[in-house]
């Protein structure tokens, strides 16, 4: 059995990480003798840190590329129903998704993206989704299965008449929040197989920890350059002065050691890289008791989150990884995404409102959660292994269905 794997493009962004190894993980197991192959960005990148996976370069990487890929898929289509093969026009994505038994979109919110504050980044988004939709038609092109896993949808505007066409064809959808079941209803996307399930990152097996009482806490700053940029529209140095004024008195007040996270550590554009932002709020602050975390891989990532009494991030993963310690989070929120997860745990609370994100209102979020963290921790807790427990389900519910298409 072959899986390719398309939308989950930049390595380096650990939050696409956590959900490509949660489902290849689980798959493995299932299927010990599967193969796996992963369209990316920067495959030379990819095949190191997932070395049992052949990576390939992604159709969208350039538009020449993407434009070339489906031509050739056209092409391909007509002359097949012909009855004339014409293998020998495909490029080598084109080849990794003929040779697949199904192709299988693991891009998170690929195909709902966050509202940006500029016109020219909006733009940019619109373009993605659109490659995102196109990639997904030259399967089908191809005559492929289809399925659309742990995804969000959502915000497609002017495309959503084309996705209504696309996606009435795939064979899966699992989304991980409820609005994106109301979404595809609302476009008219009924015929696949369609069900919720939490994100595949809540499979992650994580170790319980005990909470103490530590004369010197420990809070984490996961903050992102993209957010901040373009989805917040917030100066940096502006945003920098905000966090700054937080920490100073988070550390002298509480006495708190502070980590700087980051968690997307590069990728085609400067601001996916959550070092820069985090970088400049280093520079800023004058007191001893802050770093920044230097390990890149995602488990020494995760280690940093587990060491953290609260978690402050504008990320969806990370604020997972969190909840599966029991840490609250404190959600600097710039997507639905943020709400439909906070929904599930039922802490709407534990998010900010991108418009008041100022001094003063963090700082009293962030002591409201600090003041009752007890009594928070002990609701993670009982609402987290319910969710690990539904998003395990999903995963046999997409394996199942994954046999059954290989057996056809």
């Amino acid at each position: 059995m072959r899986v390719h794997i398309i939308g989950n493009i930049n390595p380096l962004n650990n939050g696409l990480m956590a959900l490509f190894l949660s489902v290849t993980r689980f798959l493995s197991n299932v299927f010990p003798s599967i193969e796996l192959t992963k369209e990316s960005l920067l495959p030379h990148v990819d095949g190191r840190l997932n070395p049992t996976c052949k990576c390939t370069k992604s159709m969208k990487s350039s538009i020449t590329l993407l434009c070339s890929t489906l031509i050739r898929a056209i092409l391909w289509r007509i002359f097949w129903e012909l009855g004339i093969n014409v293998t020998a026009i495909f490029n080598e994505p084109l080849k990794q998704y003929y040779e697949a038994d199904v192709i299988m979109d693991l891009s998170g919110d690929g195909l709902c993206p966050p509202q940006s504050k500029g016109y020219w980044y909006s733009l940019s988004k619109v373009l993605f989704k659109l490659a995102n939709l196109i990639s997904i038609a030259i399967a089908l092109i191809l005559k492929k299965k289809v399925f659309l896993y742990s995804i969000s949808v959502g915000n497609l505007s002017l495309l959503a008449p084309l996705a209504k066409v696309i996606l009435n064809n795939v064979t899966l959808i699992a989304v991980r929040d409820y609005a994106s079941l109301e979404y595809l209803r609302k476009i008219g996307v009924t015929k696949p197989v369609i069900y919720f399930v939490p994100d595949a990152a809540f499979s992650i097996k994580l170790p319980r920890k005990a909470f103490k009482n530590r004369d010197t806490p420990v809070f984490g700053f996961n903050l992102s350059t993209e957010a901040v940029q373009h989805l917040h529209g917030f100066k940096i140095q502006h945003f920098v002065r905000i966090m700054c004024s937080l920490i100073d008195y988070l550390s002298e007040n509480l006495g708190a050691k502070i980590l700087l996270i980051p968690f997307s550590l590069g990728g085609p554009f400067r601001h996916d890289d959550d070092r820069i932002l985090l970088g400049e709020l280093l520079k800023n602050i004058v007191r001893k008791n802050v770093s920044i975390v230097r390990g890149n891989s995602l488990s020494s990532i995760i280690d940093a989150i587990s060491e953290c009494d609260i978690l402050v991030t504008m990320r969806m993963h990370p604020a997972i990884i969190s909840l599966l310690y029991g840490t609250p989070p404190l959600i600097l929120s710039h997507s639905p995404k943020f709400h439909g997860l906070m929904e599930l745990i039922g802490l709407k609370d534990l998010l900010c409102d991108p418009t008041q994100i100022n001094h003063e209102s963090l700082k009293e979020k962030f002591l409201y959660i600090w003041e009752n963290r007890c009594e928070i921790r002990s609701h993670i807790e009982m609402k987290i292994d319910f969710l690990t427990s539904l998003s395990l389900k999903g995963l046999e519910r997409m394996a199942l269905m994954l046999r059954e298409v290989i057996k056809a």
